[in-house]
């Protein structure tokens, strides 16, 4: 086995797509549209006589060239009668009766001029392909070896991707594992001969709600800390990114030279996940600040959902408690999920608390209890719950009281919990 995985990590065939479940019933096309689509992934011509497939579950079959001219009536200009694949270009390895032209769902698929037509010496591609079958393609003499599903990985990988969607390869210089392919997003539900759908499937975005101020109002000659989620809802990991940080202030959502004021490298964010990139905004000038947020991507394919505005307050003079936002919704679904408080006191080195009071004016929770302070201001975050059990949808009280010199200062904002 350890012999195989080195050689599937350094072939130059590689397997980058699956075609198993064709589109309509099995019967009585059945496995007459199914395909496996090769790459050769190197500067060399590669001749693919001694290759055989497997979907193990028969003996091996050999490919062969595929010598039946009718299929040049609908692509002319695809290759024929030769197993030489030629470097970086595609080949198809085709059931014998694709062409067979008794049904409604007769050569289904576009395929591109140049593209290495392929079959096998049976009747169909290994014991005709399930879902679940994994594929292994390899060459004793020439020590290649490519496989599609895992095979040698017990995760329940390849399944079924849907009628008429074959499996495709997201990064082809990645091996076969189950992260490393997604169900074709291509609206013809494949690509055969061609790049596939899911390889520039680049997808970054911003949500406001996802940006956050600390604190939310800041007093003149103060900074104020700034934290946002990139959002990756495509199918590949990237950090090849910039996010320009700018005053909008002519209010017209468009970044203009004059109003950058930041720009920062991309960090590494994962497939369908989250990352979150922070900077500090150092004293920005008193008065009403809206700031865009934009991701700059040349590979994006959805570039409307790469723009975001936040906007914040700087003061003369501020007030002691400042929440944000002002309804807040802890539901776990990363948006608004906690309420941010803000307090500001006269100085450090007292004692402070900060209690939580339903409508009635029950007191129902101490986020912090006569804490001694050793800064004159700072953030706390409340989550709906109070010791352990979850508050109904209402409104509720924040007070602040502050004990410096045998003085007071207090302070309320009230905040809205829905549910």
């Amino acid at each position: 086995m350890l012999l195989f995985l080195f050689l599937i990590a350094n072939s130059r065939i590689i397997i980058t797509e699956v075609m198993s479940n064709v589109r309509g019933p099995e019967d009585p096309y059945g496995d007459r549209n199914e395909f496996v689509e090769i790459y050769n992934n190197s500067t060399d011509t590669i001749n693919l006589a001694g290759y055989f497939i497997s979907d193990f579950d028969a003996p091996a079959d050999e490919i062969c060239a595929w010598d039946n001219d009718s299929i040049l009536i609908k692509y002319p200009d695809v290759r024929i009668h030769t197993t030489i694949l030629y470097p970086f270009s595609y080949g198809l390895i085709m059931d014998r009766e694709y062409t067979v032209v008794d049904t409604i769902y007769s050569q289904p698929y576009e395929i591109p001029a140049g593209t290495l037509i392929l079959t096998t010496d049976d009747t169909s591609i290994g014991n005709e392909l399930a879902s679940n079958d994994p594929l292994i393609i390899f060459s004793i003499t020439d020590a290649c070896t490519t496989s599609f599903g895992t095979p040698y990985v017990e995760d329940n990988f390849p399944n079924d991707p849907g009628d008429g969607i074959s499996w495709e390869l997201i990064d082809y210089t990645r091996n076969d594992t189950i992260d490393n392919w997604y169900p074709s997003i291509d609206p013809a539900g494949c690509t055969p001969g061609r790049k596939n759908s899911t390889t520039d499937a680049f997808d970054l975005g911003l949500d406001g709600n996802l940006i956050s101020f600390i604190p939310a109002k800041i007093a003149t000659g103060e900074d104020i800390n700034i934290k946002l989620g990139v959002i990756n809802a495509g199918l590949r990991p990237t950090a090849d990114y910039t996010l320009s940080i700018y005053e909008d202030k002519n209010r017209d959502s468009l970044l203009e030279n004059s109003e950058c004021i930041f720009e920062m490298p991309g960090e590494l964010v994962g497939a369908f996940d989250t990352v979150f990139l922070f900077w500090t905004y150092k004293k920005p000038s008193q008065g009403d600040h809206c700031l865009g947020f934009k991701i700059n991507f040349s590979d994006d394919k959805n570039p409307a959902n790469n723009i975001a505005f936040k906007s914040f307050q700087v003061v003369g003079k501020i007030g002691e408690l400042c929440i944000t936002p002002a309804i807040f919704t802890p539901d776990n679904d990363g948006i608004n999920d906690r309420l941010q408080i803000d307090y500001r006191v006269p100085e450090s080195g007292g004692e402070l608390t900060i209690s939580i009071f339903n409508a009635r004016g029950i007191k129902l929770y101490d986020l912090c209890h006569r804490k001694i302070i050793d800064s004159d201001k700072g953030t706390l975050y409340w989550n709906g719950e109070t010791n352990g059990k979850s508050e109904s949808t209402g409104i509720y009280i924040i007070y602040l009281e502050y004990i410096y010199h045998n003085k007071i200062v207090k302070a309320k904002q009230t905040a809205v919990l829905a549910r």
